[in-house]
């Protein structure tokens, strides 16, 4: 992270406690200007999907700061198909804390939430949430939506959020397992949403706007297959940043213009860019800490490193039906590799790795994630037994005080080190 930037966080860190106003305007604008340099001068280092989704992304998180009433506050895997038919804007914890900590600011709110209860052991991405709403930055939304898939914090950050801003909350509940009845069972649970959805957003729900969303969900994520079927044969100048905007865009976006249009944009990118070569190829499970100048360095750029592809990008590419959207959102959500057991999610990077070619896999431990720290000796096993080396790195995908940057840097090069001697064996 550049000085200034760390000079820009220091001085929003040193003026939250007493003027939280000026900083939530300070992050609106900051965010909004971000959004209008990636659309109007993107860079041409980048690829043409990379820009248009930073800019989309920091468009939502400066709206959101600025009128909240418009908007949701979900979890990662909510289906938000219903929300974009309202015209209701959506945010997840991820993109908030990676957008704050790439502004050098997340402390202030990591600390704001431990001091009102939140563990030290507690996911970083949440705590941020907490702290964001806890000082004022962050206001009451129309509504808070999460399901129970995966994350154990979204139980008790929500619960909380709820009781803080007074406004209502939904949960869908998912079953692990993947039968006909589990897709039923949360089918009728976002069904029932939509009136606590209307009342939120202050207008009805028109059907042919849900399937219109649906309909785009399912353009969005045949283009993303499209994508991925090229992505480990091309060099794309950058990596963990787009792999990031890939997961925030194949799920709170999905039903939305902008995902449809971000996506065809990959196309686009992998159609035009430079082969691959012989750069090793690494295929990456869970979060990535994108704001980590130096790990990002080994892996983009004119380095013989590349991630080619993020798990949770791909987590649910399932068909989709416009005639039965609540169907259709429900079996992308139940069909997660994240839901049920760790051997579905150990399954499908183990079949991606293998359609992608990858020479190996890194599975980020991010700190306070139960599940991914639960699986991932047993995935390591399975993937090496399969022929991919694996690397288990722990970290933190927002809080710079528990990424033990240098050490993450040593372990990374020097698996990508061992990785080359295997390969040329």
């Amino acid at each position: 992270m550049n000085d200034k930037v760390e000079a820009f966080g220091e001085f929003l860190s040193g003026r939250i406690p007493r003027h939280p106003e000026m900083v939530r305007r300070i992050l609106a604008l900051t965010y909004h200007l971000l959004s209008l340099q990636a659309w109007r001068f993107p860079s041409k280092k980048y690829g043409k999907a990379r820009e248009y989704l930073q800019g989309y992304t920091a468009k939502v998180i400066g709206d959101m700061l600025q009128s909240p009433r418009n908007s949701a506050v979900v979890n990662i895997f909510m289906p938000c198909e219903i929300f974009h038919a309202l015209n209701l804007r959506v945010t997840a914890p991820e993109a908030l804390a990676v957008y704050v900590t790439n502004t050098a600011c997340e402390q202030p709110f990591i600390k704001e939430a431990e001091a009102n209860g939140a563990a030290e052991t507690f996911c970083s991405f949440h705590r941020v949430l907490l702290g964001l709403a806890e000082t004022g930055i962050l206001r009451k939304p129309a509504l808070i939506a999460h399901t129970t898939l995966a994350c154990d914090a979204n139980q008790l950050s929500f619960r909380r959020l709820e009781e803080l801003w007074g406004c209502p909350r939904a949960v869908i509940d998912v079953p692990l397992d993947t039968s006909a009845e589990a897709v039923a069972f949360v089918a009728e649970q976002l069904e029932k949403l939509v009136p606590l959805a209307e009342e939120a957003a202050g207008r009805r729900l028109e059907t042919d706007k849900l399937k219109e969303a649906v309909a785009l969900s399912a353009e969005s994520q045949a283009y993303f297959e499209k994508y991925l079927a090229s992505r480990a044969k091309v060099h794309l100048p950058e990596a963990m940043t787009p792999e990031l905007l890939n997961v925030i865009n194949n799920h709170l976006y999905l039903g939305t213009k902008e995902s449809e249009h971000a996506n065809r944009l990959l196309c686009g990118d992998v159609s035009s860019a430079k082969p691959i070569g012989k750069r090793k190829k690494i295929l990456w499970m869970h979060v990535l800490p994108n704001y980590q100048e130096e790990v990002k360095a080994i892996f983009q750029g004119e380095t013989d490193v590349e991630v080619i592809g993020c798990d949770l990008a791909y987590d649910a590419l399932v068909p989709m039906n416009p005639e039965k959207p609540f169907e259709s959102m429900a079996r992308r959500v139940v069909q997660s590799s994240y839901n049920g057991p760790g051997s579905r999610r150990i399954g499908e990077t183990l079949r991606r790795a293998r359609q992608m070619s990858a020479d190996g896999v890194i599975i980020f431990c991010q700190w306070g994630c139960k599940q991914t720290q639960g699986l991932a000796y047993e995935a390591k096993k399975v993937f090496e037994a399969n022929g991919f080396p694996t690397l288990v790195l722990d970290g933190d995908g927002c809080d710079r005080t528990n990424a033990a940057t240098a050490q993450a840097t040593t372990r990374a090069s020097a698996f990508l080190e061992e990785l080359r001697e295997y390969l040329y064996v």
